[in-house]
């Protein structure tokens, strides 16, 4: 029995070596390169080598493999590593998923958040007649961004004498300009010149007239001003454009409200005259060069009184109203006047202008409306029209020379009435018109009104930025 035992351990033992020499001989027959996978460890991973892997040699697991963060929208793509290997293909994981390249100069974000068109403010451009139903959307109007301010994204400005005499181009990249002038034949502003493309150095503001300046971006309203018919006449809205239309009135003494001019009383209060050859005044209601009405005109104050004088040269005068119906003279010879207790180059004005679509001026009683005249019996009329006040406190005198061919308009309009204490370098405004219809213009339904320019703020849309702006000294 001992024997066997004997002889079976050996069996076994033999067995086991043949085994052992079986495997080792596997082992050696194995590919090159191939290994056991190594055993699963808690401890961090070992840092990437810093020396760049050749194409194929990345395992999946590589952080070096796997793609970056997507680069924001408003921030550069990264700039390839410098150690990259020149031979190597560029790893399809890593590349940017923008397709579209960008820069620190040029964000990606210009592409995707544009500059936004800066807001229309209320005042606005208008071509042909500047009548009561013109709004700043009209099909023929010009909108606006802006009046005599610096250049901006997309602006539509207006720049007129107030602003400087020219601008520098260079500060207007990608702006076109329009130049309007004040043509006195026609008593309007026309297109004196356009510049687009290559620009100047410098474009000219017209002394009397206004500068438009609009960005390409602005394509509709750019697109109105180029297909406006040159001849048109061009109505600025909200913007007095004529330099001459500032005046300082002295302060009177020894004035008289009687209707008899004399030049002793009234000689050194004298503003101007009235005539066609005024660029101030406009006819354009008249036929060409048959301007038979003029007049001189005379302002002053004191304490407690505005006063006006105008003289008026004309072969007619047909004024068949009464005192009690004194408001419907404005269809015949008179004048009619507006005054407002606020400057019209002032921020109150400049923001209620546009009397048809804005009461605020009128109902506030700032801009207030009076009529002046003497009847065909010979007797002064007049009215006062405002919200606030009906009855006319002041005094005024009228008559009529037929000899002479002159009415004399005298006019003393109270400051209490404003409530206002005037003094000194305080601003007001004033303006009126001479209604000169006569008996003949009635039968043919004619009116014909010399107005300061663009109405004067009397006569059509009445734009209170049109009255002159009266200084006083």
């Amino acid at each position: 029995m001992k024997s066997f035992n004997s002889r079976r351990s050996v069996i076994i033992l033999c067995l086991i070596l043949v085994f052992s020499l079986a495997f080792a001989s596997a082992c050696q027959q194995q590919p090159s390169g191939s290994s056991e996978p190594a055993p699963e460890s808690s401890a961090s991973p070992a840092p990437a080598s810093s020396e760049p892997a050749s194409a194929g040699e990345q395992s999946e697991a590589s952080p070096a493999s796997e793609p970056s963060e997507e680069p924001s929208a408003d921030e550069p793509s990264p700039e390839p590593s410098e150690e990259a290997s020149e031979d190597s293909e560029p790893d399809a994981s890593s590349e940017s998923p923008d397709p579209q390249e960008s820069s620190e100069d040029e964000p990606a974000s210009q592409a995707d958040d544009p500059e936004v068109l800066p807001e229309f403010v209320s005042n606005f451009v208008s071509f042909g007649a500047a009548n009561t139903g013109v709004r700043a959307n009209s099909a023929g109007s010009v909108q606006l961004t802006g009046v005599n301010t610096d250049p901006v994204y997309g602006g539509v400005i207006l720049y007129t004498f107030a602003y400087g005499s020219k601008l520098t181009t260079s500060a207007y990249k990608d702006y076109a300009f329009f130049a309007y002038g004040y043509n006195p034949e026609h008593f309007v502003y026309e297109l004196e010149k356009s510049y687009e493309g290559t620009l100047p150095k410098s474009v000219e503001i017209p002394n009397d007239g206004f500068l438009i300046a609009v960005h390409k971006d602005q394509t509709e309203m750019l697109n109105r001003l180029k297909n406006a018919d040159p001849a048109s006449p061009v109505y600025p809205h909200g913007v007095q454009a004529c330099p001459d239309l500032q005046f300082t009135v002295k302060k009177a003494s020894g004035i008289t409200i009687d209707g008899n001019f004399s030049d002793a009383e009234w000689s050194k209060y004298k503003i101007e005259d009235i005539g066609p050859s005024n660029p101030s005044w406009s006819y354009a209601q008249f036929e060409k060069d048959n301007y038979y009405s003029t007049a001189e005109y005379y302002e002053a104050y004191d304490e407690n009184y505005f006063y006006l004088c105008v003289v008026v040269s004309s072969p007619y005068h047909y004024c068949p109203v009464t005192p009690d119906k004194a408001n419907e003279m404005w269809q015949y010879e008179c004048i009619q006047v507006k005054f407002s207790s606020e400057s019209p180059d002032g921020e109150y004005i400049l923001q209620h202008y546009d009397h048809v679509i804005d009461g605020t001026a009128n109902n506030d009683g700032i801009v207030r409306a009076y009529g002046f005249a003497v009847n065909d019996a010979g007797e002064t009329c007049y009215y006062e029209n405002s919200p606030v006040n009906k009855v006319f406190g002041g005094q005024a005198v009228c008559t009529r020379d037929d000899a002479t061919q002159k009415t004399v308009y005298e006019v003393a309009i109270p400051f209490s009435e404003y409530g206002i204490q005037p003094k000194k370098g305080m601003k007001i405004g004033v303006t009126f018109s001479v209604n000169s219809t006569n008996a003949d213009d009635i039968a043919k339904k004619v009116w014909k009104n010399i107005t300061y320019r663009d109405g004067g703020g009397v006569i059509g849309r009445n734009d209170w930025a049109k009255i002159p702006v009266i200084t006083l000294g």
